[in-house]
């Protein structure tokens, strides 16, 4: 593990292995956060002990909070004194901090906020998988999701620059594979933080009883059409990662990983949408890339979000593409972290492709 002074003294150009959450770590040093929160849980412990290792000397404000509703006000109210921030917890833990984030959500920001949920797909460490994808639609707040530590720490900066441009937090998603995984990052330029920050007072905003609650939703409304338009136009978050074949392959995060090595493996030409915004969904260009297709594949771990989201859109336009995934034929699970395997045995019984081994037989051997 390289040591923290590395994340905050690394200079721009340089490369460096990190895990993850280490790049996150980077992300926030780069995107000059004043202010960072946690209540800490695995898969996300290491981004709030990385930057605990090097707030002073980095002029950031870091915080074990007594709970994860805690965290996230904290963050919040250094980001509406004009104070970039970011809280990071286990995706368990949004369900802590949710009566404090739905608000939040009204309420808005006056600088960038992250809010860094890592899931637990298969529970290596966690109760639940439980898929916090479903948070960003439930409260109407963007959502990025990378596949590599190097996207880590650029969709940290990215969701940085959206939440402060829209005055809304904005949701990074991550998982263990992505989180715990070690991959070369490249390191930019650091911006300096904004502390200390100050607070304007705007009581129809920032006190949100009902007459005031009606008028900011219809806010957040506004922002979330304008969010609905960066992802149908944002060619580095969401983009076609490889052209070819006869068939279509919608992914994102990690799975997209598992999607690239398995279609080497069987040698398969196929088409691949990169997601990496999430949330709001991008239905135009979804549909666009799914109608030059008969059939199209969604590979994501955990609940079938992206799956849903893509026969909704194919349906109101009247495309007839047919969409695979967890739900009908059950191609992939519903439970669990996938794999390059099961991406692979997926897409064999999709297309009739031979897998290159007999995976049932080394089952067999694994049980002897």
């Amino acid at each position: 593990m390289p040591r923290p002074e590395v994340v905050l003294r690394g200079q721009p150009g340089e490369r460096y292995l990190l895990l993850g959450n280490e790049a996150v770590a980077r992300g926030i040093v780069e995107a000059g956060v004043g202010v960072m929160t946690t209540y800490p849980g695995t898969p996300s412990s290491e981004i709030a002990d990385t930057v605990s290792a090097i707030a002073r000397d980095a002029g950031i404000y870091m915080e074990y909070s007594t709970n994860e509703k805690v965290a996230m006000e904290v963050a919040a109210g250094a980001a509406i004194s004009h104070v970039r921030s970011a809280v990071c917890m286990k995706h368990v833990g949004l369900n802590v901090a949710a009566d404090a984030f739905m608000t939040l959500a009204y309420v808005g920001v006056r600088a960038g906020m992250v809010v860094i949920t890592a899931d637990d797909p298969n529970c290596w460490s966690s109760q639940n998988e439980q898929d916090n994808r479903y948070y960003a639609l439930l409260s109407g707040l963007p959502c990025l999701e990378p596949s590599t530590p190097q996207e880590a720490k650029d969709m940290f900066l990215r969701a940085v620059e959206l939440s402060e441009r829209l005055e809304v937090p904005c949701l990074l998603r991550l998982v263990t594979r992505v989180s715990h995984t070690r991959g070369p990052v490249l390191f930019g330029p650091r911006r300096e933080s904004t502390l200390p920050g100050r607070f304007e007072r705007d009581v129809a905003r920032f006190v949100m009883v009902p007459a005031f609650a009606r008028v900011r939703h219809r806010v957040l409304l506004e922002r979330m059409r304008a969010a609905r338009e960066e992802a149908e136009r944002a060619g580095d978050l969401n983009y076609v990662a490889r052209e070819g074949g006869h068939l279509g392959v919608i992914t994102a995060g990690a799975a997209f990983n598992y999607v690239m090595e398995a279609l080497d493996t069987l040698g398969l030409e196929a088409s691949v949408l990169k997601l990496g915004m999430v949330h709001p969904f991008p239905a135009k260009l979804v549909v666009d890339f799914a109608a030059e297709f008969d059939d199209v594949l969604v590979v994501e771990e955990l609940e079938p979000y992206l799956e849903l989201h893509t026969r909704a859109a194919l349906q109101a336009e009247g495309v007839r593409t047919h969409v695979h995934g967890k739900l009908g034929a059950e191609l992939l699970p519903r439970h669990g972290e996938l794999s390059t395997r099961l991406v692979v045995e997926a897409l064999c019984r999709l297309t009739g492709a031979k897998a290159p081994l007999d995976f049932s037989a080394v089952d067999e051997r694994v049980k002897k």
